[in-house]
């Protein structure tokens, strides 16, 4: 896939001295992003499976409705992100950092959850925080470090 055609509809563009990321609806299939700074980048509707977001900061970001299947998140930083609707079936979050994150009606069927972390998670149920932790999901209780990616145990 040429470059220009998977990045055709991306646009970075200055605001309040910061750089907002609009990268919604693009197809980044397949794309090594480990370790990017996507904090509050809108990646609403994209097609990020297969994607490699190792180690990625995406603190509040807009994930909503977006394709993650067999993606690596692992070590990244989603908290207070909008995952809402989002597809995360096969995802690797082993690590991460979901503190805050907005996960209604978000697919987590086979998704690697060992050691990552929740708390403060509007749209989880009884039975699914039983099923993540089951899977070797960690919980916390809403602390404001959880959110910094520091974690203290209440």
């Amino acid at each position: 896939m040429e470059f220009l055609e998977l990045m055709k509809g991306v646009s970075l563009e200055p605001t309040d001295n910061s750089l907002r990321i609009d990268l919604k609806d693009a197809n980044l299939r397949g794309a090594d992003l480990r370790g990017a700074d996507l904090r509050g980048a809108d990646l609403s509707r994209a097609d990020l499976s297969d994607a490699n977001l190792n180690g990625a900061l995406l603190n509040g970001a807009d994930l909503s409705r977006a394709y993650l299947r067999c993606a690596d998140l692992s070590d990244a930083n989603l908290s207070d992100a909008n995952l809402m609707g989002t597809y995360l079936s096969r995802t690797d979050l082993s690590r991460a950092n979901l503190g805050g994150a907005n996960l209604s009606n978000a697919n987590l069927i086979g998704s690697r959850v060992d050691s990552t972390q929740f708390g403060d998670n509007f749209g989880i149920s009884k039975d699914i925080k039983d099923d993540l932790k089951g899977r070797g999901a960690i919980f916390f209780e809403e602390s404001p470090s959880l959110r910094s990616g520091i974690l203290v145990c209440s």
